[in-house]
């Protein structure tokens, strides 16, 4: 058997979390005797294919800051997808998100979509720069595919809501991370002061300028305890000016990511935060299980349904609710240590090659 990935979701993200599941995916399969992959890309910037690469692109970092480079990049990219779908040297092909290029190409070959949220659907009126007009295109995928991946059994009730589908051609697989078997040779303490950890981007529904603002009360009762942004790009102007308007712009601090530092956030943190109003699936969640890191998170969409008993939860729309969760976390040791303890338990039901045993099973179906 052998499936074709295209270069959508590894054209323009150096980082991200549609990039690094079918990363984690490939990196699964190339593992296996019982399957063979390509990943048709030409030009890519993607960090994670430094780890491990799959293809043998060529890679532009100077250039990444230039618009027309990216359109460009992305341009060829798809000129060499279609190249590669025309070969029709493929039994299975799984495109990496949601473009329909490929439709005229894929002269009746299977094909399987991964749904990984409704982020577009909920609050593309609200936020158009989500991609309000995604959901076309995904109605016309969704109808067009053999099967469909949703990544946690709430995404399922999404593409349930919003489109009309039989069910039975959805397959629910939980993802993984790397992160439970990832032990960097030597982490330091990145701080030498105590801090919450927030991980990824933060504007629109992540929620991260209602957070800040409903935990100021506690960080100016606690002024030992930091706030630490790790990834998700540099503080805007604006943020700025919040953390200054609110007397604390020493005290919270923004850090790239690598996966080493990452890790080393997430193990020397009090807690990860995570006030986001919607997630397909949260994969920090189970990157904080991985390194002992207690998770404090929204009650919200896929997060309780990953997080179970192992983290305690808010209501992100509620200011007491936030504040009143997040002083616990500060103050009970106990409490944090009974979550390190469910955490290490709780990751056991995730793993990377779960994911990708199921994911084969849904290929050998169609093949």
């Amino acid at each position: 058997m052998k499936v074709l990935y295209d270069h959508q979701s590894f054209t323009g993200a150096s980082y991200g979390g549609v990039s690094r599941y079918f990363f984690e995916l490939l990196r699964s399969f190339a593992k296996r005797d019982d399957i063979e992959f390509e990943l048709s890309l030409r030009f890519s910037n993607n960090e994670y294919l430094d780890q491990e690469s799959f293809s043998r692109h060529f890679r532009f970092r100077p250039l990444a800051h230039l618009q027309n480079v990216n359109r460009l990049a992305s341009m060829l990219n798809r000129i060499h997808s279609v190249q590669r779908l025309q070969k029709a040297k493929f039994d299975i092909f799984h495109p990496t998100y949601y473009h329909k290029y490929f439709l005229n190409y894929i002269n009746g070959k299977p094909f399987v979509l991964t749904f990984h949220d409704a982020t577009s659907e909920r609050y593309g009126h609200q936020y158009p720069e989500l991609g309000e007009n995604l959901n076309e295109v995904k109605k016309v995928l969704i109808k067009k595919a053999d099967r469909i991946i949703s990544v946690s059994e709430y995404s399922k009730q999404e593409l349930l809501t919003f489109y009309n589908i039989d069910p039975d051609k959805i397959k629910v697989i939980h993802l993984g991370t790397s992160f439970a078997h990832y032990r960097p040779k030597q982490v330091t303490a990145p701080f030498e002061f105590p801090y919450l950890l927030y991980v990824g981007k933060r504007p629109l529904y992540k929620n991260f300028p209602d957070f800040f603002r409903a935990i100021q009360p506690v960080l100016h009762r606690h002024s030992d305890i930091h706030l630490v942004c790790a990834g998700g790009g540099a503080f805007t102007r604006a943020e700025q000016d919040l953390f200054h308007a609110a007397r604390l712009g020493h005290r919270v601090h923004y850090r790239p990511v690598t996966d080493s530092a990452l890790y080393g956030l997430y193990q020397h943190a009090l807690a990860f935060v995570f006030p986001s109003l919607n997630e397909g699936f949260g994969i920090p969640v189970l990157e904080a299980f991985s390194c002992g890191c207690p998770a404090v998170l929204s009650n919200r969409s896929s997060l309780p349904e990953v997080g179970g008993d192992a983290a305690v939860y808010f209501d992100p729309d509620d200011d007491a609710s936030m504040a009143d969760v997040v002083e616990r976390i500060i103050t009970d040791d106990s409490l944090r240590n009974d979550l390190r303890w469910k955490g290490a338990e709780r990751i056991r039901l995730f793993s990377c090659e779960k994911t990708a045993q199921q994911t084969y099973q849904v290929y050998k179906e169609l093949v």
